[in-house]
């Protein structure tokens, strides 16, 4: 951990790495509810394994907050034992509300705080609260040699993260890539001229000719554009 003593003056400074993770987690996982006259409460709610992370952001907190623990059924488990980090403290809310953490259910629209911020750190807190670090099934690392260069900037020694995330972004250090695999080329994006060639022709076989694509492509991109998951070209 850095220098960082929790008073509340500092408390929420997003230039101390620390209060940049921790405003990032916030943002991805965190809940803040609204009662009546001042009444709420901020809470996060992780698995148990990761309680270490909840017990930081209480010592990173110069208000009285609390840490429970519950275990239930769910859609995706029969036994889910986690771990719950409540804060009740208007001041401590306001605060945290003001810099970008919406009262209601999780935002799909957060973003960025506008003040100055630790940026790596903050990235680091949303890539622990709602993402993926490591390798895929085929053992590839996310996404290639960037993954590594970023995984290794995002967690630096002595950071505060999740410590499964840390060892699994350890892991990539070592990823080298075999001999003979080849490097993908950049992803070429659908235009609005190709999406109408490809409704006109409306044939995969033909649309891959005529646009110099595979024929795979051209049959994903019409099924997509049929079925509402991309917009419409406009007509022209």
């Amino acid at each position: 951990m850095a220098d960082c003593e929790p008073t509340a003056d500092r408390f929420m400074d997003l230039t101390v790495p620390e209060y940049a993770y921790m405003f990032g987690f916030l943002q991805a996982d965190g809940h803040l509810r609204q009662g009546a006259g001042n009444k709420g409460r901020l809470s996060v709610e992780i698995n148990v394994r990761d309680l270490d992370l909840l017990r930081a952001f209480q010592r990173l907190t110069p208000y009285n907050s609390s840490i429970t623990e519950r275990i239930r059924s769910t859609n995706f488990a029969e036994r889910s034992h986690t771990a719950i980090w409540t804060l009740c403290s208007l001041e401590a809310r306001t605060t945290i509300n003001r810099l970008g953490l919406p009262y209601g259910r999780k935002s799909m629209t957060i973003s960025p705080p506008e003040c100055a911020f630790s940026r790596r750190d903050y990235l680091r807190g949303v890539v622990d609260a709602d993402g993926s670090v490591g390798h895929t099934g085929q053992g590839w690392p996310f996404v290639s040699e960037n993954a590594q260069k970023l995984a290794a900037d995002l967690y630096y020694d002595g950071c505060l993260s999740l410590d499964r995330k840390k060892a699994a972004a350890d892991t990539l250090k070592t990823w080298v890539r075999p001999v003979g695999m080849r490097v993908a080329p950049p992803r070429r994006r659908w235009t609005a001229w190709e999406d109408r060639v490809l409704l006109r022709l409306n044939d995969d076989a033909a649309a891959a000719k005529e646009l110099g694509r595979t024929r795979k492509s051209c049959a994903i991109r019409l099924w997509r554009l049929r079925n509402g998951q991309a917009p419409m070209p406009s007509a022209r």
